[in-house]
């Protein structure tokens, strides 16, 4: 009798055992489940650019590496043109300097535009103090493309990891009386 239960006992561990280690499906035709399942589908987008500007010179900005210059990073759909500082203000005597601002040509700001736009200049979110008198500032546009990858990554995403400026302010309006 006592073997006989023993007998049982290792029966049902056996049992166990082999049930544990069985899938809860069984694929009989045979064919790799990964071959069935087919690869996501990244659809194309338009151009879309992460864009440094740097606006150096005769500014109101903090002074280093012998400049004075002012940094902004931007997220623009393509193409990415010309840069121009457009004085929004008004001259007074008793103000060494007056406010500028910059517009660029693209097709729309990201995220603001979740598609592109016309192409035309836009406004940037900046204002710029340029010191009356001496040398206009230069403007130096930087793009940088991004990969179709890394745009659908951005369009799919809830949150992105970087922080881009974008058109606040002053929006994400086209600059019409920019020549």
């Amino acid at each position: 009798m006592f073997t006989c239960k023993v007998n049982w006992l290792w029966l049902l561990v056996i049992g166990g055992i082999v049930t544990a280690c069985t899938p809860a499906t069984v694929n009989v035709s045979g064919k790799d489940e990964k071959n069935t399942t087919q690869a996501q589908t990244v659809p194309d987008y338009p151009p879309m650019y992460d864009v440094d500007v740097k606006v150096c010179g005769n500014i109101i900005a903090p002074f280093k590496d012998g400049k004075r210059c002012v940094n902004q990073q931007l997220r623009l759909w393509g193409p990415v043109g010309e840069a121009k500082l457009v004085r929004a203000g008004i001259s007074l005597p008793s103000v060494s300097s007056v406010e500028h601002k910059l517009a660029i040509a693209s097709k729309g700001c990201y995220p603001v535009y979740s598609q592109p736009d016309q192409q035309q200049f836009y406004w940037a979110d900046s204002i710029i103090q340029v010191n009356r008198g001496g040398t206009a500032p230069t403007v130096e546009v930087k793009p940088t493309q991004l990969s179709n990858q890394q745009i659908y990554e951005l369009m799919t995403s809830k949150l992105s990891s970087r922080t881009i400026t974008t058109f606040g302010g002053v929006g994400c309006e086209a600059a019409s009386s920019v020549k």
